[in-house]
């Protein structure tokens, strides 16, 4: 299960790069709980203006957590990202998927979050995946 964006124009603008993974990790961890499976490996690429591509993964207790994800992620691209060159094209893919739902965390996970999750996931099944998004995405 992946994404993958081609930029009109390669960028440096590490906020749009950012936007651009994170909007990603919440619409592909949507799609991992609406058809109740679970990510083990998370794993981000990149391809700079010269067509070189680079890919970075990490092996995880399974999830279907945005939260989670978007932190590794997130870790993932200030590892991967140390050229400095401009980006053409960055993609993110879950593997290692199986059949099941999220286990709370009992010490990591806020029931406000849950609940956030919850609400926004029922607003997407029920009126579409762009209808409702995370601040960070706009």
């Amino acid at each position: 299960m992946s994404k993958e964006q081609t930029f009109e124009q390669d960028t440096i603008d590490i906020q749009l790069l950012r936007k651009v993974m994170l909007t990603m990790i919440d619409e592909l961890a949507f799609e991992l709980r609406k058809d109740q499976k679970l990510t083990s490996c998370l794993t981000l690429k990149i391809k700079y203006s010269n067509h070189d591509t680079h890919t970075k993964q990490v092996k995880i207790a399974y999830t279907s957590s945005e939260r989670i994800l978007s932190e590794l992620c997130l870790q993932l691209f200030e590892k991967l990202y140390s050229r400095r060159m401009l980006i053409r094209l960055i993609g993110v893919r879950f593997s290692g998927l199986i059949g099941g739902s999220y286990q709370i965390d009992l010490f990591d996970d806020k029931q406000r979050d849950l609940s956030l999750a919850t609400a926004m996931d029922h607003i997407r099944l029920r009126f579409g995946l762009e209808k409702i998004m995370r601040g960070v995405s706009l």
